[in-house]
């Protein structure tokens, strides 16, 4: 099957797979939301965060298994009618145990959605492509998302944004049989044991990079609203610059889909880094509304355009998709850990233990993609 002929399918599950990481397209926002609305410590944004992505990573382990076992479509759609009752219980969620029960919960549903969709990807000739498009979709709705959610939050509350994510959940329940178009080329593959492919000390190294490029983007997109808030922005700014940056950040996508693998591996992924690197620094002068907006238009293009790369990594390491499955274990376990990690040191400080956090992070997933930069032409051949 034709890249063309696939490519409504391909925008279609983008959209599927997207809904899987619904609360995350949203997080900074939401979680601003919830935090005021039921008044939790300030520390709450990054527990709660990690506990959303831990169900998801969680879920995409879930996904990880079953795929080989279970047709993908089955396992998007139970993960996608778990997301839907999850995401409306979650209105009743009044309490901190509650809400961090429920949080955790609608994750592991939301990663069987991502993984389950994101893996049908790995039947198509040329991945990286598609890896492109669901960045470029997911970032349409993130922007759609980001820049209309401080409107509903003040007329409905956080109970807006539940219906919100339970909207998407329908949707791509009534789009799920595309699934089917994607996953056909991979249905008569037999898969690698989790054993046999973790074995294998490049499978490991990509793993570790993307953990920790994602530990540093997870990390500040977590706290952006805060960080925003506190330097004196208010609600309707905030949400504004980052849902114009995720927009930008369709720029990202949209560039990888152009250029393909025409510059190979070591360059793009090494200006990406040094970009969200920068982002980050920049963040730290929030207080000028103008750097706050330039830093997360930076940080969505830079991660949107990295992430295709990781991912296609992932895929030349293992071509029927237990790789990719796994990264989305290794993709939620960064986010997660960031910024748990981050409410532990935060201190009274103006965040910016946040954002060194980030910098170590981006450091370490370069030193890891060492060794896949010398094998650079042999990862990104299409066979």
């Amino acid at each position: 099957m034709s890249q063309n002929k696939t490519l409504r399918p391909i925008i279609l599950n983008s959209f599927i797979s997207s809904t899987g990481m619904g609360m995350l397209t949203i997080l900074p926002i939401m979680l601003g939301g919830i935090v005021d609305e039921l008044a939790l410590d300030r520390n709450m944004v990054g527990i709660i965060a990690s506990v959303n992505i831990i169900g998801i990573g969680i879920g995409g382990f879930i996904a990880a298994y079953y795929i080989g076992k279970k047709p993908i479509v089955n396992i998007v759609r139970m993960g996608l009618i778990g997301l839907i009752l999850l995401e409306l219980s979650c209105i009743y969620a009044l309490t901190t145990n509650s809400l961090l029960i429920c949080r955790f919960i609608s994750g592991v549903f939301g990663g069987l959605v991502y993984a389950g969709a994101l893996g049908a990807f790995s039947g198509l000739k040329d991945p990286i492509k598609a890896f492109g498009i669901y960045v470029v979709v997911y970032c349409c709705w993130s922007g759609i998302g980001l820049t209309s959610l401080p409107f509903i939050l003040s007329s409905y509350g956080i109970k807006g944004g539940y219906f919100l994510l339970a909207g998407m959940g329908i949707i791509s329940l009534l789009l799920s049989k595309v699934i089917n178009q994607l996953a056909a080329n991979i249905k008569e593959k037999s898969f690698d044991s989790l054993n046999v492919l973790l074995s294998k000390r490049t499978v490991i190294f990509a793993l570790l990079a993307y953990f920790f490029m994602q530990m540093a983007g997870g990390t500040i997109w977590a706290y952006t609203e805060r960080i925003g808030k506190e330097a004196g922005l208010n609600q309707e700014q905030i949400g504004l610059a980052l849902g114009l940056s995720t927009i930008l950040s369709l720029v990202g996508g949209l560039l990888v889909f152009r250029l393909g693998n025409k510059y190979g591996l070591k360059w793009p992924v090494s200006i990406g880094l040094l970009s969200m690197g920068l982002s980050g620094m920049m963040l730290y002068q929030s207080k000028f509304t103008i750097i706050f907006f330039l830093a997360n238009g930076l940080l969505g293009a830079a991660w949107a355009f990295l992430i295709p790369f990781y991912q296609q990594i992932q895929a030349s390491l293992d071509v029927q998709g237990k790789v990719v499955s796994l990264g989305t274990i290794v993709n939620m376990g960064g986010r997660s850990f960031g910024p748990a990690l981050a409410a532990l040191f935060l201190g009274t400080a103006a965040f910016i233990n946040v954002i060194w956090l980030a910098m170590i992070g981006l450091l370490l997933s370069f030193m890891f993609l060492l060794p896949m930069i010398k094998t650079d032409k042999k990862i990104l051949k299409n066979d």
